[in-house]
């Protein structure tokens, strides 16, 4: 029998991760938007609370919808892994609005001197790394897939495989106020590269989510469910793995006359892209054994009605 907690208990859990999640949300695109009603002194920034509220309203309405579908059909052994049918959407609307003040606060960046006012660099990156336990909440409160459920590991790994991706993001995106406040002058190009990147993966755990509104990849999608997970590996960790590269390898200090230090999440985009790869060999490896034995048997069972003809 599937462990799932009592109907009361998982409720209680959902409802609290919720609310644990909406607080994050809050303090997370609040923060941004008092500096701009504070230090910019311009009236138009209040338009940002509109969004702010628009992604409060969302996350709680569709988690809602979550709950009371997992309260209806916890119990029913046919759905006992359960589709995560709204988290894909809920996270898409607040991860754009997020992506819309980071562009604009970065921007602004380069142009105002706020360190010492109100944003320091900790601040910032305390700020920002909101969106890690955001995640985490946000996921927990949207299913209540059993423990011993196949579908609870991939749950776990995406968790903890996304998670690291958020930090690794966070810090890329603290690279560039690094780059303001100690003066690398870092090329326009790069500066850019660096904010698009960070931003396409604050919303690429959207795809990742959009994986549990199914059992087993649709036939529409085409490619096989590992193929999807390297190509989404590829596009979050192939990148910052090139940039830091070329970060360590070209990229002079002159406030500290050395060059850019490396970093250890190097080591986690090469692991993470070489775990991707061997899984999409192993599934090779499969297809093509199991390929092979389709073939075998079906040889075998010709010599056999062949053999029963000849007697």
């Amino acid at each position: 029998m599937a462990l799932i907690p009592g109907q009361f208990v998982r409720g209680v859990i959902d409802a609290f991760a919720l609310i644990i999640c909406l607080l994050l949300v809050v303090a997370q695109l609040g923060l941004i938007d008092y500096y701009y009603i504070k230090y910019l002194k311009d009236s138009m920034w209040w338009s940002w609370l509109a969004a702010d509220t628009f992604v409060v309203f969302t996350l709680t309405w569709l988690t809602v919808l979550s709950m009371r579908n997992n309260q209806k059909r916890m119990h029913n052994e046919r759905s006992l892994d359960a589709k995560i049918k709204y988290a894909c959407l809920g996270w898409f609307t607040y991860s754009a609005v997020l992506v819309a003040k980071i562009v604009v606060f970065f921007r602004l960046y380069y142009k105002s001197k706020f360190v010492d006012e109100f944003f320091d660099e900790h601040l910032l990156r305390l700020g920002l790394s909101a969106s890690v336990l955001i995640f985490v909440f946000y996921l927990e409160a949207n299913h209540y897939t059993p423990l011993v459920s196949n579908r609870q590991l991939y749950i776990v790994y995406l968790a903890t495989a996304i998670t690291v991706d958020l930090i690794d993001t966070i810090l890329f995106l603290d690279l560039l106020g690094e780059a303001e406040i100690y003066q690398w002058n870092l090329p326009m190009w790069l500066s850019i590269s660096i904010l698009s990147l960070a931003c396409l993966n604050l919303i690429m755990p959207t795809f990742a989510l959009l994986r549990l509104r199914f059992r087993k990849l649709p036939r529409k999608f085409l490619l096989s469910d590992k193929i999807w997970s390297l190509i989404y590996v590829l596009i979050v960790n192939g990148p910052y793995l090139g940039i830091r590269i070329y970060l360590y390898l070209l990229l002079k200090l002159p406030s500290l006359n050395k060059n850019y230090g490396v970093s250890i999440f190097v080591a986690k985009n090469i692991a993470f892209i070489y775990l991707a790869v061997r899984e999409v060999w192993l599934r090779i490896q499969y297809w093509r054994h199991k390929t092979i034995s389709t073939i075998n048997h079906g040889e075998e069972g010709q010599i056999k009605q062949y053999e029963s003809n000849e007697k």
